[in-house]
């Protein structure tokens, strides 16, 4: 396996392992926009909320699934 395999093969499993029901609603939901409220992550700004953010972004992305952040009104 190559570096850029291990990486996405590593993402995968971070991504099931702390967000489980985001990893299966990406899964089992079909030709529906995700949308989060900006507080799904880092709502007191932690740097690796963000990390975390992106993460699940590009894990949905692998899905084919588009990300929608709203935010608080």
């Amino acid at each position: 396996m190559n570096t850029r395999e291990a990486n996405k093969q590593q993402l995968i499993e971070r991504i099931e392992k702390e967000l489980p029901d985001f990893a299966r609603m990406v899964k089992t939901t079909k030709d529906e926009m995700i949308v989060l409220s900006q507080d799904a992550f880092a709502a007191d700004y932690q740097e690796n909320e963000f990390t975390l953010l992106g993460m699940a972004v590009k894990y949905a992305g692998l899905y084919n699934r588009e990300v929608t952040i709203i935010p608080n009104k």
